[in-house]
């Protein structure tokens, strides 16, 4: 009898236990961890001041003074504010954001941006806001890169031309000075003379004759 009811026992222990392991729920399974790329590009969208939030409302009055870029999160949202401040001839566009993990969870963002003329931006104000297409994200840092606006390279100034040199005049080479002898028209005019005095020397003498008798 008493064998009887140590096995009874052990088959309601058995059975109760059996009970607990079919009653105990499976382990949810481990969420699977989100993987964000080292370098990727982020959306963004122009924000009008007038529809933003008070908090960027209240930065963008702060900065838009003084030239300044910065960054800023509100109601789950992140903005990129640029302020060119009291210059009034143009305004930041902002061209790129990149995003970068240089360490796990840790989000550094790249914003590059440009100086464009104010009426090619259609200035509305000194400041320039836009909000970042990834909601519920926190950023860690940010940098920015704005470039400015360069005049186009003028074409160079066409080099100053020298003058060539005026051809000189080729001097006329002096004459040769005759070698021995006197010069040949000295002598023609010493022959010359000799020749006249002999004419005249007669007819002198013809003349004391004459008158002689």
């Amino acid at each position: 009898m008493r064998k009887i009811l140590v096995i009874v026992l052990l088959l309601c222990l058995s059975l109760s236990a059996g009970c607990g392991v079919l009653q105990r729920p499976a382990p949810a399974p481990e969420p699977t961890p989100s993987v964000i790329p080292e370098m990727s590009k982020l959306g963004f969208s122009p924000v009008d001041l007038n529809k933003a939030p008070d908090v960027i409302k209240n930065i963008a009055s702060d900065i838009a003074k003084k030239e300044a870029v910065t960054w800023a999160q509100a109601d789950g949202t992140n903005y990129i504010l640029a302020s060119v401040g009291e210059n009034t001839r143009y305004k930041i566009e902002i061209t790129d954001v990149i995003q970068k993990v240089p360490a796990p969870d840790f989000i550094w963002l790249e914003v590059k941006g440009k100086y464009v003329s104010a009426v090619d931006g259609d200035k509305s104000g000194p400041v320039t806001v836009v909000s970042l297409n990834q909601p519920n994200k926190t950023i860690n840092g940010a940098g920015f890169e704005i470039v400015k606006e360069t005049a186009a390279p003028s074409a160079p100034a066409p080099a100053a031309q020298t003058p060539a040199p005026a051809a000189k005049t080729p001097k006329a080479a002096p004459a040769p000075a005759p070698s021995g002898g006197p010069d040949k028209t000295t002598a023609e005019q010493g022959k010359t003379t000799t020749d006249q005095t002999k004419n005249t020397q007669p007819s002198e003498s013809n003349s004391e004759n004459k008158n002689a008798k």
